[in-house]
């Protein structure tokens, strides 16, 4: 019911963008987006005094990940616009807030080592670990446009590539953690009109959460090592 409903609201956000008007070209813009979110295999290190095991080729669920965005473009006209030089026009920052689960589900065969001594490979029944994950991203864009016209002179067609970091908030079996992550996004920007666009982008999210709780009085850490996630967006803006 959540999926149908966030999904909803980007429609209906759409169509209310569609039917707005605005200038030529903007410095600032908002937008909503929407995607799937693949993690690979990773490998988890586990930590309690007196023992360290790492289990690998751990395989998560893919996801559905969706948030917000907001973001600046260096002209000269708009919403916050300066006299910036001509070639900052190419340039752009954002930030965006984003949410997704992190879940091990199933039957799993990984490889098991303990304090040193590799056990091999193990078959594993039922895995069931419940976590999420909010992204707070900054990303410094850069792009350059095609196919210009009188309505959007700074090009129909924009390809783009964003990199930065991001605070990851991450939550596994009820413990939580925050760790920082790096983020990369190449992307195109589809002009509609002069103040809506549309991107579709893959984002490339590099981390090593870790979450830390109490066992019988005992503090077991758990590290994600490393943590690659592939994430194909399609998001929606708005300029002012």
């Amino acid at each position: 019911m959540k999926k149908k409903m966030y999904v909803l609201g980007v429609a209906a956000l759409m169509a209310g963008l569609l039917a707005l008007s605005g200038v030529a070209q903007s410095a600032m813009w908002v937008g909503a987006q929407l995607g799937g979110n693949f993690p690979l295999t990773t490998n988890l290190e586990v930590s309690v005094p007196g023992l360290n095991a790492n289990v690998s080729d751990v395989r998560l669920k893919p996801s559905v990940i969706g948030g917000a965005t907001i973001g600046y473009d260096f002209v000269n006209s708009g919403f916050g616009a300066y006299a910036w030089p001509d070639w900052m026009k190419y340039f752009s920052f954002a930030m965006d807030l984003t949410y997704n689960k992190l879940e091990v589900r199933g039957d799993q065969t990984v490889g098991i080592t303990l304090n040193n001594v590799n056990f091999g490979n193990v078959a594993l029944r039922n895995v069931k670990l419940d976590g999420y994950e909010v992204a707070w991203t900054f990303l410094f864009m850069a792009h350059y446009g095609f196919l210009p016209d009188s309505e959007v002179p700074g090009g129909r067609i924009n390809p783009y590539i964003g990199v930065g970091p991001a605070v990851l908030f991450a939550g596994m079996q009820g413990n939580t953690g925050v760790n920082v992550a790096l983020v990369v996004e190449p992307g195109i920007r589809w002009m509609c009109f002069s103040n809506v666009s549309v991107d579709t982008a893959m984002r490339y999210r590099y981390a090593q959460p870790s979450w830390t709780a109490d066992l019988l009085n005992r503090e077991v850490t758990v590290k994600a090592n490393p943590l690659h996630q592939l994430a194909f967006l399609v998001r929606a803006n708005y300029h002012f």
